[in-house]
């Protein structure tokens, strides 16, 4: 028997859709043993670890440093999203207005799984500590707040990332 020949793209997306298959079965193994408000705590923890776990993991193989991606901030946290995110989320829209960010989703795996298995009113997204993560890897504080949310009826999800501002434009300097 010949296994089929997977190009890159197929296989990448193979692995995404495993691990997203294996995180919302997690979750809700927790929920179930422990209850969804431990396993609301515990996912937050995870995804801002697994965040700056992306991000590290993003400038290793892009041989890339922490300076770099400062410079050209919303340019990184595109080629990041798309990286981590690609046929997970469907991002309407990311900017920079008034020293911070506005990410925009519309579609979204987890959104998707918390309906499929009925328990998004219990559920609170954790993508927002992600991000976090993903400022964390290249030291510099940030605020990231859920404005809106698939998860709560709204139309898209929107995602408003703060960076200290004052320490932010420092390190911008020092670049």
């Amino acid at each position: 028997m010949s296994f089929p020949q997977l190009s890159a793209n197929d296989r990448e997306n193979i692995l995404r859709n495993n691990w997203w298959g294996h995180d919302g079965r997690w979750y809700l193994f927790v929920s179930k043993e422990f209850g969804f408000e431990k396993a609301n705590e515990m996912n937050m923890a995870i995804n801002k670890a697994v965040g700056k776990l992306e991000m590290k993991n993003y400038m290793d193989v892009s041989k890339i440093d922490e300076e770099y991606i400062k410079r050209d901030l919303v340019q990184n946290l595109k080629l990041n999203l798309e990286l981590c995110a690609q046929d997970v989320f469907t991002i309407m829209d990311f900017y920079d207005e008034d020293n911070h960010f506005i990410l925009k989703i519309s579609r979204c795996a987890a959104h998707f799984g918390t309906q499929k298995a009925d328990y998004m009113r219990n559920y609170k997204c954790a993508c927002f500590k992600r991000i976090e993560g993903w400022f964390d890897a290249i030291g510099v504080n940030a605020t990231v707040l859920i404005q809106k949310s698939l998860v709560n009826d709204d139309k898209f999800c929107e995602i408003i990332i703060r960076p200290d501002t004052e320490k932010f434009k420092e390190t911008l300097r020092k670049c």
